[in-house]
């Protein structure tokens, strides 16, 4: 599986740009969780500051300023604690004890750095300012330091920032390290799934390899994950069916067009034969010739109404459909056909009050009088003298529905799944004229308009329902109907 692909992938693109928010929103919220956990920090150390203060003024008051001075010495020996100092200056700033050598030079609370002693010297109090001024200076660090007055005296207590910054040292590794997990993980996540996807697709491109190479019933495998891919996959698996199902008729068309058309070829061909001998033997080659020009005739008509099949089952552009009242419609096409149906002595018969009253259907005006002339002509030549052929317009629901009936053999309820099919014939009918594609293209009008064809048994005869879906907002005859 090439790695090229794989990191070129729409999943692992994504995937990228998933880190890169992830990266940015680590980035502003260990940037919040470190500012807060600072002022948390440092306002905990100002409290505890504040803390002490009061216990050295409580402490000031009840036992002086040598219990003051004690209590800092006492407190500086005892107190191991790295992060808290004292210090204790008289007036004139000289140190009295502690661990802080140097007087910060404000008064209140602030972020300093102080100055410590190295070590201290055990010295009784006549020996404390000698002891002080021998102490040996440790140097300078970063402290959080309340300085404040105690009588004449100054106190200074600090809490080094040594700690604080230790656990937002901490935080920041602790941030990192998640950041890097789960960076690593939705990278490769990322890359697990761009994987799956390019397999998925690679099996795409495989069947539709397959197919192509003229293995149509090959499909797509469907995976159990449901993602969008198998949707699209299921949704090609559907269309690959019905190309196989499309490819088989187009097999069984050609099928039938070579088997049709074989028989007016040859026979033009042997007329054309005739012919020729007739012109050698210098005798009138007419009859023969005008036989084979009637076949030719006959093929351009039915290579014809082929192309005019195609050209409805492909055509998408409904520019041409405009309201039209079907009734109207019918009374024209019976009136064309009405000759046609004396001279072969059948009956073409509508209900007058139906076609009186306008019924209108939005549609391609030409291909619905095709339509009728196919279904009445169909008709005429399939059913015997002395027949019926009605025509009818109903309304139901919200649905017109259009039918002809006949009295005459009918169809087979075996060969009506096929008879719609080009080129399909009944067997009965083999010797009556025709090329079988008068309903092929009845059924590829009804498709172009949304309709829906039925083949009902009349007992006898045959009758054929169909069924226009009405649309809601048809204007009225007066303004569109022609």
């Amino acid at each position: 599986m090439p790695l090229a692909n794989i990191l070129s992938g729409a999943t692992f693109r994504l995937a990228l740009k998933l880190l890169a928010a992830f990266i940015g929103m680590l980035i502003l919220v260990g940037y919040l969780l470190v500012s807060a956990l600072s002022v948390t920090l440092e306002n905990q150390t100002q409290a505890q500051l504040e803390e002490e203060a009061v216990l050295f003024n409580d402490i000031f008051q009840a036992e002086g300023q040598q219990g003051l001075i004690d209590s800092v010495r006492s407190l500086s020996k005892r107190n191991k604690v790295f992060n808290h100092e004292l210090g204790l200056f008289d007036e004139n700033k000289l140190h009295l004890g502690g661990s802080i050598s140097l007087i910060p030079n404000f008064i209140g609370w602030q972020k300093t750095s102080l100055v410590l002693l190295k070590k201290h010297q055990q010295t009784n109090d006549a020996e404390d300012k000698t002891a002080s001024t021998k102490s040996i200076l440790k140097g300078e660090q970063q402290y959080h330091a309340k300085v404040f007055k105690v009588d004449k005296l100054t106190l200074v207590v600090g809490r080094s920032t040594a700690n604080i910054e230790t656990l937002v040292t901490q935080l920041i590794y602790w941030l990192v390290a998640i950041g890097v997990s789960l960076s690593l993980g939705i990278v490769f996540l990322g890359y697990i799934a761009s994987a799956r996807s390019y397999a998925k697709l690679k099996g795409m491109s495989n069947t539709l390899r397959a197919i192509a190479q003229g293995n149509v019933a090959s499909r797509i495998e469907i995976s159990a994950d449901n993602d969008q891919i198998d949707v699209i996959a299921r949704q090609m698996n559907a269309h690959l069916a019905h190309l196989e199902k499309l490819i088989g008729g187009i097999q069984s068309t050609a099928t039938a067009v070579a088997h049709d058309l074989k028989t007016p070829l040859s026979h033009a061909q042997i007329a054309l034969y005739e012919a020729q001998e007739l012109i050698e033997q210098n005798l009138n080659p007419q009859t023969p010739i005008n036989s084979a020009q009637n076949k030719l005739d006959q093929l351009n008509k039915t290579f014809d109404t082929i192309l005019r099949i195609s050209r409805i089952q492909v055509h998408t552009d409904k520019s041409q459909f405009k309201a039209h009242d079907i009734c109207h419609l019918i009374e024209n096409v019976m009136e064309l056909l009405e000759p046609v149906a004396q001279q072969r002595a059948i009956t073409l018969q509508a209900d007058a009050q139906q076609l009186a009253h306008p019924e209108i259907l939005e549609c391609d005006k030409g291909m619905i009088q095709q339509l009728l002339i196919n279904l009445i002509n169909n008709a005429l030549v399939h059913c015997p003298q002395n027949s019926l052929v009605k025509l009818q317009v109903q309304r139901q629901q919200a649905q017109l529905l259009v039918i002809v009936e006949d009295n005459g053999p009918g169809i087979p309820d075996s060969e009506k799944a096929e008879i719609l099919k080009p080129f399909t014939r009944l067997s009965q009918s083999r010797t009556t004229q025709g090329n079988g594609l008068g309903l092929a293209l009845v059924k590829a009008i009804v498709d172009q308009h949304g309709a829906s064809i039925d083949l009902q048994n009349a007992q006898p005869g045959l009758r054929v329902v169909i069924s226009f879906d009405m649309q809601p907002n048809v204007e009225s005859a007066d303004k569109k109907v022609s």
